[in-house]
């Protein structure tokens, strides 16, 4: 680049005052005898020392130091491409490292690092309910109407819900999800329409006209992204809706990409709100934008405070509190911890890979000892040496980069596709700038840790012995030897490690699948149905078609049990306390979890009736109230007793003067495993739907055959009653109770497979040590050979040394593991993070691992010629 003006002529200038300067003190030299050149030598090296020259060559220092670094570069490749075995091997085993811990980034920064996809993403926030019972509970509408009107330290807070929705009127009747939002949820998040509007306040109130906005996907998919689709009318379980916009599905998370339709939540305001609903939670959640400058503590004390107020003014808010957290959170925290296990475990092996490559270099470097030699006799100082084998060293990582990025490429599509639906914004991963850098300066890095040590050992080489034509193992030193057998103790007490971790997680899931669910999946088909209100307006139509329904099913060839069961696991979450005894304090009252059946749902899932009855028909809307409850809440309230005939209320505290119905005992199922085996799960308590008609529910049904071909006649079953009825999630049970364990599985699979490659990387690198001691002990050997000595006993000689480094590294490992493993504690199920069945098994396979990596180069030195070995160098 040109210099300005100024600055060369100010250049200009220094030359000639220090040319003035170096022409005066050569001619005073002179005067005393010097010869010119000694005289030009000693004046440069005066005015040097005074910092007159130093102004003027600093650039040139400059060029100096990147030639010396371009020359480093091209001696760097020269060696590299003389062995092509060594470079080879060592990219491999660095691109392994290298790209495990890129893909696996590119993960973490996509789920756990990567914003939201929305302006100051930072200071939005969710908000949910709490209580002792129920930590994660749902709002009410008038707790939320509090929130939003009393707190100071949000721009905006708005709530929603989620349904589902039947279009008709364009063709097969279609299901459709929908979420009913406030007004400012747009603007909240920084969402603007693409075409049409926003909901307005006037949108919200209550008895508004219906209106609804499309998402991307539904426009594109459904209408051809029809321009005029703004004003058009779609007809939504029976209910004609007004399209005002159309929303960019690209700009919402990936939860909200899900969603067809968005729709006003405060004109059912008269339905779900009011005082006298203040202890219900109809599944609303909240987000909020915090102010600038506010921080999250701030919000949560003043939300806090709040919540306390109301608890102490409204007795169906006592006990209950708010929880306020960071919007990314509350969409990752379940999947932070296997994330960074993940992260962790990736780090290993790729610590393993660099102590490989390490051992590589340090055997390497016994064959450079006369190069090295030669260079620090012409002059070479130590610093200049190790800086050539350092960047020599980063020139190996950054290939292995390279390859390494090229193989995350694959590896991050392959986990991205087996994670998809299990790990929350997996479908936003992807190789951007942030992972490129990572993968830069990891790869720096590690060709700085792996080279460093070799580096050093090289640069002390002694010059005079190297030198020597007869200097028979002159890099076998005994510094250097037990550095490489240090470096091999350590990689196999990382494997260790890893091995463990992975044995725990496997041993957690295989409980996980062994473990009594409460239920039985195989064979079982289900399908979900949602009774539109404007068609089935009244109990007596609901339990209509839910009669006629199960009476069709029922009668179907294949099916040996059938029922509806709304939801399909879990339950809507409330009170329950015993009939006829004090009703406890607000807050302290036993949650259970509600679902309603038909008669034949819990007998077609495999439910075991522990006592009592199931439902019949005769449990009807003319019956008195009964349910069936589970063994769990047997125990909390009547242990030791016989809890058949018992009473209790299903609802919050009763208001002064009121009497709530009784409902009767009239069975006990053993606890169902709603959300998974490894989950806690409230008790439950099921009620009979012709006694309490939902508008929807999941028809279970226990097939003779296999499942999937029973979909169609179910579906022809549906439409004979209601052709503008669509059935939707139609699946085997099976597959919906193995999404429960996917996430656990996933995560030992992965763990899995990196502990794998560790244990394969540490088996190559004892092998690489054993056969290279093997080498260099060769002349030893065959003395021992020419002495009597017998194969065994050199068999015994190696395998004993590669005996005592595996032991070392295991014995080293036991202790790492015993402490880590406590980090997995969390996601571990029934197995103790020390368990000693999986450590016991670990130390084996490790040191069978070992002694097999040493065997091979055992049996090369029991062949050793002694005539060969005498004559060896």
């Amino acid at each position: 680049m040109r210099l300005p003006f100024w600055r060369r002529r100010r250049d200009q200038e220094l030359r000639e005052e220090i040319e003035s300067h170096l022409e005066m003190a050569k001619r005073d030299r002179i005067e005393r005898g010097q010869t010119a050149p000694q005289a030009e030598s000693s004046a440069r090296r005066e005015l040097g020392n005074a910092g007159l020259i130093r102004e003027v060559t600093r650039d040139q220092w400059g060029w100096r130091w990147l030639e010396q670094l371009f020359q480093d570069l091209r001696y760097g490749v020269r060696m590299l491409r003389k062995t092509p075995g060594f470079t080879a091997i060592a990219v491999l085993t660095l691109a392994l490292g290298i790209g495990a811990n890129t893909a696996i980034f590119s993960i973490v920064n996509a789920v756990l690092l990567r914003p939201l996809p929305y302006p100051h993403a930072d200071r939005l926030v969710f908000l949910s309910e709490w209580s002792q019972q129920i930590p994660g509970m749902s709002i009410s509408m008038e707790n939320f109407k509090d929130w939003r009107a009393e707190n100071t330290v949000f721009e905006s807070m708005v709530a929603y819900s989620p349904i589902n929705v039947a279009l008709t009127g364009q063709g097969e009747a279609e299901r459709l999800f929908m979420r009913q939002v406030t007004a400012g949820l747009f603007p909240t998040l920084g969402v603007k329409p693409i075409l049409g509007r926003p909901l307005t306040p006037d949108d919200d109130k209550v008895g508004a006209i219906p209106v609804v906005l499309l998402s991307d996907g539904l426009w594109a998919r459904k209408f051809d992204r029809d321009p005029n689709i703004i004003g058009k009318h779609l007809t939504l379980d029976g209910e004609s809706f007004t399209v005002i916009g159309v929303l960019p599905s690209s700009r919402f998370h990936e939860s909200w990409q899900l969603f067809d339709l968005f729709s006003s939540l405060g004109r059912l305001e008269d339905t779900i709100g009011g005082p006298t609903r203040r202890g219900e939670h109809p599944g609303i959640y909240a987000y909020a934008r915090m102010k600038p400058r506010v921080t999250l503590a701030q919000a949560r004390t003043e939300m806090l405070t709040i919540a306390a107020r109301l608890a102490r003014q409204y007795p169906q808010n006592t006990g209950n509190s708010i929880v306020v957290q960071p919007l990314l959170n509350a969409i990752v925290d379940d999947v932070r911890p296997s994330l960074l296990v993940l992260m962790g475990a990736v780090g290993f092996v790729l610590l393993i890979g660099c102590v490989n490559v390490a051992n590589l270099l340090m055997a390497r470097a016994s064959d450079r000892q006369k190069e090295v030699a030669i260079r620090k006799a012409l002059g070479a100082g130590r610093a200049r040496l190790i800086r050539q084998l350092l960047t020599e060293s980063v020139l190996l990582a950054l290939l292995g980069g390279f390859v390494g990025l090229l193989m995350a490429v694959w590896a991050t599509q392959a986990m991205a596709a087996a994670a998809s639906g299990i790990v929350p914004r997996i479908g936003d991963v992807s190789l951007d700038r942030s992972v490129l850098f990572f993968t830069l300066g990891i790869s720096c890095l590690t060709g700085l840790f792996f080279g460093v040590f070799p580096a050093f050992q090289v640069s002390r080489t002694d010059v005079n012995e190297a030198l020597k034509e007869s200097a028979r193992g002159s890099g076998t030193g005994v510094g250097r030897r037990r550095l490489r057998d240090a470096l091999v103790v350590g990689e196999l007490a990382v494997s260790l490690v890893l091995l463990v971790g992975a044995g725990l997680t496997l041993k957690s899931l295989f409980h996980v699948l062994q473990a009594d669910a409460g239920f039985q999946p195989r064979g079982v088909l289900t399908a979900s149905f949602s009774l539109p209100e404007t068609r089935y307006k009244n109990d007596a139509q609901r339990r209509l078609f839910f009669q006629q329904l199960t009476e069709k099913i029922a009668a179907l060839p294949a099916v040996a049990a059938s029922g509806v069961k709304n939801p399909l696991l879990g339950g809507w979450q409330t009170s329950v306390y015993l009939d006829g005894r004090p009703t406890p304090q607000p807050g302290h009252l036993q949650g259970t979890e509600i679902s309603r059946v038909t008669p034949g749902a819990l007998p077609a899932m495999g439910v075991r009736l522990l006592r009592g009855r199931f439902f019949t028909q005769e449990d009807n809307e003319k019956a008195p109230k009964v349910c069936i409850v589970d063994d769990t809440m047997v125990q909390h309230f009547w242990p030791g007793e016989d809890p058949i005939g018992k009473r209790i209320i299903l609802s919050g505290p009763p208001k002064p003067g009121e009497e709530l119905p009784p409902t009767t005992v009239v069975g006990v199922v053993h606890q169902v495993k709603n959300y998974g085996t490894d989950q806690p799960t409230l008790v439950e308590t099921f009620i009979p739907q012709a006694q309490s008609p939902s508008s929807g529910g999941n028809l279970v049904i226990l097939t003779k055959t296999d499942p999937a071909g029973l979909a169609a006649a179910v579906r022809a079953a549906v439409r004979s009653l209601d052709p503008d009825l669509p059935l939707f999630n139609v699946r085997k049970l099976q597959d919906v109770v193995g999404e429960n364990v996917a996430p656990r599985r996933l995560s030992v699979l992965l763990l899995s497979s990196f502990a794998g490659l560790a244990l394969l990387l540490a088996g190559v690198g004892i092998y690489g040590v054993m056969s290279y001691t093997v080498t260099q002990r060769i002349h030893e050997i065959g003395i021992r050979i020419a002495l009597g000595a017998e194969p065994g006993e050199v068999l015994r000689l190696i395998l004993g040394q590669g005996t005592r480094l595996a032991l070392f590294g295991v014995a080293i490992g036991v202790v790492l593991a015993s402490v880590l493993m406590r980090l997995l504690t969390s996601i571990l199920f029934e197995v103790s993070a020390t368990d000693p069945l999986t450590f016991v098994s670990v130390v084996v396979l490790l040191v069978l691992v070992a002694l097999a990596a040493c065997y091979i180069p055992a049996r090369r030195a029991m062949r050793v010629d002694p005539m060969v070995a005498l004559r060896y160098e």
